[in-house]
């Protein structure tokens, strides 16, 4: 019995992108080839592994059954092409070329800033295409190949993709000027179950942080209110109730006179607080160079003089090469 032929990169980049773009006209023009190349590269394809693998509608593109069951080693065999000849271009170099790097909108506002001014100054050879969405859209652009790696907060389910942990980042309260909880440094949690509790909403993870610390509703349920956090911060300052935000946004916001902070006590020798890491997928190639990343990023955090908290066993890693030459 003769050998099926392999199929060949092209073909599999474009049956991926196709799926990806569920639209012939976008696929081809994220390629960057003629949607008559990209139709006869899905075409050879269908006929190499006997079946249909797009089913072609008027509007979009649906994938078949087929075409699912074949995709994942689609995608995989194009990440490990794309990543052989980056590391090529590279020559083996570590924290070079572009890195398309995501992070969530909680975080984005403060960290941007003091990530790409660092890494510009600290490693001028690395290029930082930024993008800022959230979560779930970030591990799915992961999965796609369409993102490197992404800075968020790691207490999520991911699946393909593998956290490495960088710090914690308290959670504090914000309450309105004029709230009796005020400049509190003792707050328990159950306290918030009696408060209108202002969330962002289903798509940010920040709405789950809090309810994981309103282990229970009392008689003001939370609310999904708002997309993104400026918009809770007002709320909050005209007196729709309170809000948790994470301790570095503080810096974002500003001096106001129409809101005020309150701070958890400790509980169990700790307060609530995310964990912050970098996300990639499983199947990368690049776990060390973004290992070493991780630690560059962790330290620009930390001279930055945004709050953190070690993750435990993170103190004894080396700071790296990187960090070693800029403190000298």
């Amino acid at each position: 019995m003769a050998a099926t032929p392999l199929p060949s990169f092209s073909q599999l980049r474009a049956f991926v992108a196709l799926c990806d773009n569920q639209h012939f006209g976008e696929a081809a023009a994220s390629l960057g080839v003629s949607q008559p190349s990209l139709s006869q590269a899905i075409h050879t394809l269908e006929r190499r592994v006997g079946g249909e693998l797009v089913e072609r509608t008027t509007r979009k593109v649906l994938v078949t059954p087929l075409g699912e069951s074949l995709l994942p080693f689609a995608r995989e065999a194009v990440l490990a092409a794309e990543s052989f000849s980056q590391a090529a271009a590279n020559e083996g170099a570590s924290l070079v070329g572009t890195i398309r790097l995501g992070m969530i909108p909680t975080l984005a506002p403060y960290l941007a800033p003091v990530v790409l001014d660092g890494l510009s100054e600290l490693l001028p050879e690395l290029r930082v295409e930024l993008r800022e969405m959230t979560t779930g859209d970030i591990l799915t652009l992961l999965e796609q190949g369409r993102l490197d790696a992404a800075v968020l907060a790691i207490d999520v389910d991911m699946q393909r993709a593998a956290a490495i942990p960088m710090f914690d980042e308290p959670l504090v309260v914000l309450v309105p000027a004029d709230h009796p909880w005020a400049g509190r440094t003792d707050l328990r949690t159950n306290e918030l179950d009696a408060q209108n509790l202002l969330l962002l909403d289903e798509s940010n993870c920040l709405r789950q942080e809090t309810l994981a610390i309103c282990q229970h509703y009392g008689s003001h349920p939370p609310v999904a209110v708002a997309a993104t956090l400026t918009t809770v911060v007002q709320m909050v300052a005209h007196g729709s109730g309170v809000t948790v935000v994470p301790e570095g946004a503080l810096r974002m916001l500003g001096d106001s006179a129409t809101y005020a902070v309150a701070r958890f006590r400790q509980e169990g020798g700790t307060t609530p607080s995310r964990r912050i890491g970098l996300v990639h997928r499983i199947s990368t190639s690049r776990t060390e160079e973004f290992e070493a990343l991780a630690r560059v990023l962790t330290d620009l955090v930390r001279e930055a003089g945004l709050p953190l908290r070690e993750v435990p066993g993170s103190e004894h890693r080396d700071a790296g090469p990187e960090r070693e030459d800029r403190a000298g």
